[in-house]
This record gives C-alpha cells, structure tokens and sequence, in this order.
C-alpha cells in the first residue's frame, strides 16, 4: 500500500486525460461496478462449479487457469479505472494492483510454479489489505448506502484471509473450495448493490 503511494504522481497524469470529452465511451461509476460485479460473480460461479467437478475441472490446464486469469483482468480493469475516473485514483490503483498481484500468484501456483503455501504468503495479506482499502479508505465516512456498502464489500474481501487459510489446510475438501466461492459470490452481489 505504501509502496504505491509512490506512484501518485503518474496516477495523476493518468487521471488528468479529457474525461469529459471521453464521457460517452467511459462507462459511470455505477456501470463499472455493475461490469466488476458481473466479472467477481463469473470467478464465485467458476470456483463453486470447480469445487464441485474435483480433479475433473484440473485435467485441462485452460479451465484450471480461466479464473486466476479473470481476476487478472479484472485488476487490469481496475488500472484503467485510474486512468480514466477522476476520483479515488490511488484507492483504485491499489486494489487494481493487489488484485493483479493475487491473481498472478494463483496463476503461478495454478502452472505448478510455485508450492499452495508460497501463494497463500502473497494471497492472504491482499485479501486483507483490500479488504482495507475498500472498507476504511473507500467508505469516506459516509454511512448511506453506499457508505454501508463499501464497508461490507471490505468485511468480505477481508474475510476470505482467513477462508483461504482454512480452505488451504484441506486442500482436497470440496465444501471448503466452495466456501470461497461463496465467498466470491457474495462480494460481486455487493458490487452489484452499488448504486454510484
């Protein structure tokens, strides 16, 4: 989080592009977090539906990889947002940094790069740290619906640490795996809830 502070004078020049001349191509606030929703809601989905497929769902390297891959694309969406939405530029390069990161990990994990464990070290401080980012920092101490929303959205996300580790103790329980996709689930159900 630190470190990105340190690229706010490029999340500036970024965000200094013409929004108003761009407006019709740039989807609002509420149409991107309806586009996130529906991309966090494909992963909670595609990890539910992993879950309960087993093995099956790891004989194909391309399906094993689709969600760690999503969630990448997903981060990198949330690096256009700075460039591209005047407000909360460092919120969202963060979160679009950790997002990235974590599905760069699971990728790596998901490719036999890299041990379970030596993902959760990555995967379980991001889940945390975004649950801080979207919680504290995005809440701007506003407790509308938005506000309330906010701070769900960074219970959940923080909340799926320590899912991860317990999912992570188990690795071949498929209740356990399909808990985080609930998990998933429910954070794109909140996004979706998100009316600016």
């Amino acid at each position: 989080m630190i470190a990105a502070a340190g690229f706010a004078p490029v999340v500036d020049a970024a965000g200094s592009l013409p929004y108003h001349q761009l407006h019709g191509y740039i989807p609002m606030p509420q149409q991107s977090h309806h586009m996130f929703g529906a991309g966090f809601l494909f992963v909670g989905v595609l990890l539910v539906v992993e879950a309960l497929a087993g093995h099956v769902w790891h004989r194909n390297r391309l399906r094993t990889l689709i969600w760690p891959a999503t969630i990448m694309v997903l981060g990198g969406g949330m690096l256009a947002v700075v460039a591209l939405d005047p407000k909360d530029k460092l919120i969202h390069f963060t979160i679009g940094l950790i997002m990235f990161a974590a599905g760069w990990v699971e990728f790596r994990h998901r490719q036999g790069e890299i041990p379970r464990r030596t993902a959760d070290l990555w995967i379980v401080p991001a889940l945390i740290a975004g649950g801080m980012e979207i919680g504290v920092f995005h809440f701007h101490g506003s407790f509308t619906s938005s506000g309330t929303v906010h701070i769900l959205m960074g219970l959940t996300a923080a909340l799926m640490a320590p899912v991860r580790v317990y999912q992570t103790r188990l690795l071949t329980s498929m209740p356990r795996h399909a808990f985080m996709g609930a998990m998933v689930i429910i954070l794109a159900f909140e996004l979706l809830a998100l009316g600016h």
